[in-house]
């Protein structure tokens, strides 16, 4: 008999009995063959996240399995169980029934069309982040490397505002365009390059104040994009940098979103460990960038 693995699973509903809803999902994952042991976290209330406008509050709940299954029969069996609980895929982020993502699988870090593990926005959104941090607080997330207390605190410490990088051929204007015509999110275009210890001061209040913003920042560049490099403003650029808050996350842009190399780039951009987390995007597929970058603006809240 294979060695039980630790799964972290979230659950949401917001169609219908909600709490009922929770409950059958979490009645039928225990009664799964392969699933030896389940925890589940205290059920929380949220706004929904990205999708059409008007629909009902959400019910999350986080539930931790043992489970002999591998990851690919664990999400088989999970889609399973949101089928006969009556879920209905139509659009994107449309209200559910029942919704279960696989957060982690023991530390698999994998990247496929039908499978992202770690989840890739679990670490951006608090109705993940409190019910995770009631079952397992100081668990490390695998790629992060912080635990997920860590990452809660995060969310309430770090500037509202995102640093966009572009790691494609392609441009992302016609969305950050679309983006800037939402009340809740302002989209900054890059900063002229300093040319003097004054000018370099004025672009650090600039950012500090964006990223004290109350409304959501995309920032369509990285701070130091923006700066003269020369080496006697290094020490100034360092200085005013500890001023501003620490992005939200990093968007990275990209035209191969299962790019093996993801690692290489990660380490590239933050090679003394993670300082912010990341969410990697499509760029190739305008709805789909248009609805990521919206949903950024409320998943903290």
């Amino acid at each position: 008999m294979a060695e039980p693995k630790k799964s972290l699973l979230s659950l949401g509903s917001n169609l219908g009995k909600r709490k009922k809803n929770l409950d059958a999902a979490v009645d039928k994952i225990q009664q799964t063959a392969g699933v030896v042991a389940v925890r589940v976290s205290r059920y929380r209330e949220s706004k929904p996240v990205g999708g059409r406008k008007g629909q009902d509050v959400f019910l999350n709940a986080v539930v931790e399995i043992s489970t002999t299954l591998t990851a690919d029969s664990l999400l088989v069996n999970l889609q399973r169980i949101e089928f006969e609980l009556g879920r209905v895929r139509h659009l994107r982020w449309d209200p559910r029934t029942i919704d279960i993502d696989i957060l982690t699988f023991e530390d698999a870090i994998i990247s496929s069309s039908k499978l992202t593990l770690p989840h890739p926005r679990m670490t951006l959104r608090r109705f993940v982040l409190e019910p995770l941090c009631d079952l397992v607080s100081h668990q490390r997330h695998p790629e992060t490397g912080w635990t997920y207390q860590s990452h809660l605190d995060h969310l309430e410490q770090a500037g509202n505002y995102a640093l966009t990088i572009n790691l494609s051929d392609q441009s992302a204007v016609n969305a950050f365009i679309e983006l800037n015509r939402c009340d809740s999110t302002l989209v900054t275009q890059s900063l002229p390059v300093s040319r003097s210890a004054a000018d370099l001061a004025e672009t650090f209040d600039l950012l500090k104040t964006w990223s004290a913003s109350s409304s959501f920042v995309l920032c369509d560049f990285a701070p130091r994009e923006c700066l003269l490099k020369e080496k006697d403003f290094l020490a100034a650029i360092e200085r005013h940098e500890k001023t501003i808050l620490t992005p939200r996350l990093l968007v990275i842009l990209t035209d191969n979103i299962h790019n093996e190399s993801r690692q290489q780039v990660l380490r590239k951009l933050m090679p003394s460990g993670t300082v912010t987390p990341w969410l990697f995007v499509d760029i190739t597929n305008e709805d789909v960038l248009l609805q990521e970058f919206s949903a950024l603006a409320t998943c903290h809240l």
